[in-house]
């Protein structure tokens, strides 16, 4: 099968823009599923056994204060991933994701992960690269959280 009809189906962009070798790496394990509103992709301080692209939908990253009150600290959509904390070489996270907005999407086990970037250098570097831009994103969200009015936090 040829690199073209390989990854017809992808429209996700970490994905996409992966070379074909590394792409070999992740394709034959990579499950496509509905995404389904609420659905827990990744819970605090719980093993993280799968990481997900979502190709339509959104998933909400949010970080729970003591008490239970939570602000959400980061957005994957098309263009991103859950599961950082596993690329960073953790087993578990202090947020947790779920889906806000329903869709669809790849599920990676974790299993499958780990040797692949360990194996790959280009692999590790694309998604650290990724991982770099969800640290701004979620950098960018608690400053405008913290210093700017009602509208201005809706149009981020």
């Amino acid at each position: 099968m040829g690199e073209s009809l390989a990854r017809i189906p992808f429209s996700h962009q970490v994905l996409k823009s992966l070379s074909p070798e590394d792409f070999a790496l992740l394709r034959p394990s990579l499950h496509h599923l509905e995404l389904d509103i609420k659905a827990q992709l990744e819970i605090a301080h719980q093993p993280i056994r799968n990481v997900y692209f979502p190709e339509r939908g959104i998933a909400s990253v949010g970080a729970t204060m003591t008490g239970g009150r939570q602000c959400e600290v980061g957005i994957i959509g098309y263009d991103g991933m859950t599961g950082i904390a596993v690329i960073l070489g953790q087993d578990s996270s202090s947020n947790e994701t779920y889906i806000q907005v329903a869709g669809n999407g790849w599920r990676l086990p974790v299993e499958i992960l780990r040797p692949a970037v360990a194996e790959s250098p280009s692999l590790r570097t694309s998604l650290l690269d990724y991982a770099h831009a969800l640290l701004v994103q979620s950098s960018r969200t608690a400053l405008v959280n913290g210093h700017s009015k009602i509208e201005e936090r809706l149009a981020r």
